[in-house]
């Protein structure tokens, strides 16, 4: 345990708020500048430009920053003069598939050569990802990009009227409550920024009284946090047959994959609505959901573009994303692959956006398994579905062959569930793959705090398979 925590841990409660509307202040002056509401203010303009507005703007943002990242760069100037590049490379939006991917490993290898030797955006700041396969991702942010990003997030909570400083109830993966903590409050307040805090640790079935009353209490107008907190937690209010009297109005889910048995959960619980938005820490993409239920990228921020793509219909097709950011130019990111797949599709939306449609995010490239016939498929959500004696469950695939579901039971479980299970994997998997079952107390986080529903340990680049 560091220094500062063992500080924060050993605070009475009073002053643990204290410390987190310290820390409120500082994200406030860090995120919400004149220039966040500047960024807010065109944003809400701009998201309902025709197809040729944002043809050209894309354009224009992409050959600045390719340029900037070839004269100021060292790691993309290298790059690019030895791929035989010119610097006026991109004349139209086709032409960045000219430009070679980035990958993470070269970022954790190169990264402090990715840093442009002459960037206006002043400070820079210095970010970490948790990464998926437990190897951190070091790279550096700016001020803009920082802001730019949060009022994006901001647009979407003003598209069903949520102003800002409105109260909130945020479900973080960070420990602002003690883990041995063990009587209320199991929250913390952010008074700079309106926000309460709770962390997932805390979200049991022998509490989960106390936090009803308390959300009944304070009249949140949204939830935001991390989707599978959120679900645990109106999972158990459900199971225990309780009911909130004062919910949400909204909930604003990001950070990790939204799961349709997660949505459909949240949605009974609180009788609200739930909507998620796409992005990642490195700040290079973004995609919003509309009130259709679609995705739609956040082109002014960046350029989301499929490596690779495979058309299921002709207007439907499915790739790697790779994403090239257009506000960060103290690192820029260029065709960086994210490790996320997603399913675009060339047909309009009825909400009136004319950026691109995304119809899903995928999710992360690791999070298939791989079936003894060759297939790679995702782990559908069905597989779940009105399971209410399972709380969560985490699949992990060691190795060919098998696939090992490792699950925290609740109340009601018994072999049935595991003999249903078998079943469903038999009907919607692969009929000749293994299936065991692990039992724990709880399913572990990444460093963020995020929730895997899938960890592979397979090769999928040595072995022959087929998407599916």
């Amino acid at each position: 345990m560091g220094l500062k925590n063992y500080i924060y841990e050993n605070t009475p409660i009073y002053g643990q708020n204290l410390i987190c509307s310290i820390y409120g202040t500082f994200l406030k002056r860090k995120r919400f500048s004149k220039e966040f509401f500047k960024y807010l203010d065109w944003l809400e303009e701009s998201q309902y430009w025709n197809e040729q507005e944002i043809y050209d703007y894309k354009l224009r943002e992409l050959q600045k920053i390719y340029q900037h990242a070839y004269a100021t760069v060292p790691f993309y100037r290298h790059k690019y003069k030895k791929a035989g590049l010119p610097l006026n490379l991109i004349q139209e939006l086709d032409d960045t598939h000219k430009i070679p991917i980035l990958k993470k490993a070269e970022i954790r290898e190169h990264w402090k050569n990715m840093v442009s030797q002459n960037h206006p955006d002043g400070k820079l700041f210095s970010r970490q990802t948790s990464g998926s396969t437990g190897t951190a991702l070091d790279f550096y942010a700016t001020k803009k990009s920082t802001r730019f990003q949060w009022a994006l997030w901001w647009r979407l909570r003003q598209q069903y009227g949520v102003n800002f400083g409105d109260k909130s109830l945020s479900f973080i993966g960070k420990i602002t409550v003690p883990i041995n903590q063990k009587k209320p409050p199991f929250w913390r307040v952010n008074k700079p920024l309106n926000q309460h805090l709770v962390n997932m640790q805390h979200i049991k079935d022998e509490n989960i009284k106390y936090f009803i009353d308390y959300i009944d209490k304070e009249h949140f107008v949204f939830f935001s946090g991390y989707p599978s907190i959120i679900y645990s937690f109106c999972h158990i209010v459900e199971s225990l047959g309780l009911k909130i009297k004062n919910p949400p109005k909204f909930v604003f889910s990001g950070a990790e994959k939204l799961f349709v048995y997660q949505k459909s959960c949240i949605e009974r619980v609180l009788g609200c609505i739930v909507t998620d938005h796409y992005g990642f820490s490195e700040g290079a993409g973004n995609a919003t959901q509309c009130k259709h239920g679609n995705y739609h990228e956040d082109f002014e921020f960046g350029h989301l573009e499929p490596n690779r793509a495979n058309y299921l219909t002709k207007s439907i097709f499915s790739g790697e994303i790779l994403a090239t950011g257009f506000a960060n130019y103290g690192m820029p990111f260029i065709r960086y692959n994210v490790g996320d797949t997603a399913t675009w599709s060339t047909e309009k939306c009825a909400c009136g956006r004319n950026s691109s449609t995304i119809l899903n995010i995928d999710g992360r490239n690791e999070d298939y398994i791989i079936t003894p016939e060759g297939l790679t498929m995702k782990v559908h959500s069905y597989l779940f579905k009105d399971t209410k004696e399972i709380q969560e469950c985490q699949i992990v695939q060691y190795k060919l062959g098998e696939v090992t579901f490792r699950i925290v039971k609740r109340q009601g479980y018994t072999s049935w569930n595991e003999t249903h299970l078998r079943q469903k994997v038999r009907k919607w998997i692969s009929s000749s793959i293994a299936v065991h079952f692990e039992y724990v107390d709880e399913i572990e986080r990444t460093d963020s705090g995020k929730f895997k529903a899938v960890i592979s340990y397979i090769d999928i680049n040595n072995i022959k398979v087929h998407i599916d």
